[in-house]
């Protein structure tokens, strides 16, 4: 009798790192990788036809915001397990994603058998958080996105509408400084737009 395996989706932007994962985790006796998606509609899409055990969901999406959709989808499809697989090692985004209810936590950087632990441990109804991801939480003292002086200038800048040029101007900058650390804020918060970056700080209340 063929021994069951757990059935993965995999949500990614990035094709080639989809195609590697994939190839890599379907080498496990016990997970299956059987669609994957570049997009967030494409995966509501897919999943109103069938469900995986377990999806695998990267942060930044193109067409919309991870912490957003897994909202959705605990709501939508409550038996779906979710693992949050990405860059993203900041403290805020972690604890956001955790708050939104994401069943687990796990960092590209991650060797291959830990997510398939991740994914295992999920599956069976546990939470699943990785050594370097608890070792971030830990150390952290605050739920706030930590920001330096100059991120918190620029952020007030851009929640005020400001465009790069101007807020360069304002705070005796050059353009080419204002748009890193505008980048560096959106990795920061973990979204891809500065529509979004200002929604989640008036949410968050972090600009009084």
């Amino acid at each position: 009798m063929k021994k069951y395996k757990i059935d993965v989706y995999i949500v990614d932007d990035h094709t080639m790192f989809n195609e590697g994962l994939t190839d890599a985790v379907n080498r496990s006796e016990t997970v299956h990788v059987s669609r994957c998606f570049t997009t967030l509609d494409d995966c509501r899409a897919a999943l109103a036809e069938r469900c995986p055990d377990v999806l695998l969901l990267d942060i930044s999406m193109p067409d919309g915001d991870g912490t957003a959709f897994c909202r959705w989808l605990i709501e939508e499809y409550p038996k779906v397990r979710i693992v949050a697989v990405t860059i993203h090692d900041e403290y805020g985004v972690i604890r956001r994603m955790l708050d939104s209810g994401v069943h687990g936590y796990v960092l590209k950087s991650a060797p291959v058998g830990e997510l398939i632990t991740a994914i295992e441990h999920v599956w069976k109804g546990q939470r699943y958080v990785s050594p370097a991801v608890e070792a971030i939480i830990r150390q952290s003292d605050s739920k706030a996105v930590r920001l330096t002086k100059p991120e918190q200038d620029i952020l007030r800048y851009v929640c005020q509408g400001c465009s790069n040029p101007e807020i360069a101007d304002r705070l005796h900058l050059s353009a080419e400084t204002v748009k890193w650390y505008r980048k560096r804020l959106l990795a920061k918060f973990g979204v891809k737009n500065s529509v979004n970056l200002v929604r989640q700080v008036i949410q968050e209340k972090i600009i009084q």
